[in-house]
């Protein structure tokens, strides 16, 4: 069975919907997403890791992924992050994923899907099905009476080779419409404890779902985990962070703290800075002769 960027896996729970932000984190739940575009309905499910954290988001997927008898369905269990953003795959034992003439993909196979489908810019993005495949170069299948078209020079290196429509059909499906249905359940159960486990992510666009959700608020409250977080983060977050700060913070010694990291910044993230002192007298007159 392969796996791929996948932690321990803890008790499958479920999870009541919850509108407070600062309420008691759910114990369980599971919903349902539809794809009529892949003929999909599953139920995903959220993962807690050894800490009992919620951590992930899964489904078991056994998809149709062309039109003729050349391709085997893709049965996998696939995994995304609290923000829907792809995290890894499993295969399921005795389901290996499989190529034309239904040759079992090798561990490079495996390793380049991995890859394509954690690629949001992917050409697959902005490729119809019909143009994965050159018809006017045929492929005879020696195990089935069938023909395929060859893959085209400028695909190939996009796809797995040999699994063109597999790879295509999966990274619209986990880079579809189930990412929007995956942000939206987790908004329907964040609460301060989740924010702070998704602000020390890898994945900077889960940095970023997190701190859209949280109110001014928190950011005077939890100063110095914010600041820890510009520190680690992208240009993008820490651009971000220092939009939504609400200055001056109450507390003179945050004021200061937040002043200090100006030296550490990326000139992107020191330019917003400076656009967002700027911005005001009140804001000039304090910060002002902190980051010179």
């Amino acid at each position: 069975m392969h796996n791929f960027k996948i932690g321990l896996v803890g008790l499958c729970c479920q999870l009541l919907a919850i509108h407070n932000i600062a309420a008691k984190q759910p114990e369980k739940h599971d919903f349902e997403f539809k794809s009529f575009d892949h003929g999909q309905k599953t139920v995903t499910s959220i993962r807690l890791n050894e800490q009992q954290q919620l951590s992930r988001y899964e489904a078991n997927l056994n998809m149709p992924v062309c039109d003729d008898n050349l391709c085997a369905n893709v049965v996998v269990k696939m995994y995304w992050d609290l923000a829907g953003n792809y995290s890894g795959f499993d295969t399921l034992a005795g389901k290996p994923l499989t190529k034309f003439d239904h040759r079992p993909f090798s561990s490079a196979d495996y390793l380049k899907l991995d890859e394509i489908l954690g690629d949001k810019n992917s050409i697959l993005r902005v490729l119809g099905k019909d143009e994965l495949t050159d018809k006017s170069v045929k492929l005879k299948s020696s195990t089935v009476d069938a023909v395929t078209g060859a893959t085209p020079a400028s695909v190939k290196e996009q796809v797995v080779e040999g699994a063109v429509y597999s790879a295509f059909t999966l990274w619209h499906f986990v880079n579809g419409p189930i990412k929007d249905s995956i942000q939206h359940f987790t908004k329907s159960i964040f609460t301060y404890k989740l924010a702070k486990q998704m602000l020390y992510a890898t994945n900077h666009e889960t940095q970023l779902f997190a701190l859209k959700q949280l109110p001014d608020s928190f950011y005077e409250a939890n100063a110095l985990l914010i600041f820890d977080i510009m520190r680690k983060s992208s240009p993008l977050v820490r651009a971000f962070i220092v939009s939504k700060m609400p200055l001056p913070f109450s507390n003179p010694e945050n004021n200061k703290a937040f002043a200090a990291l100006y030296v550490e910044l990326d000139n992107y993230s020191k330019s917003m800075f400076r656009q967002r002192i700027d911005n005001s007298k009140a804001l000039t007159e304090m910060f002002g002769t902190l980051i010179k």
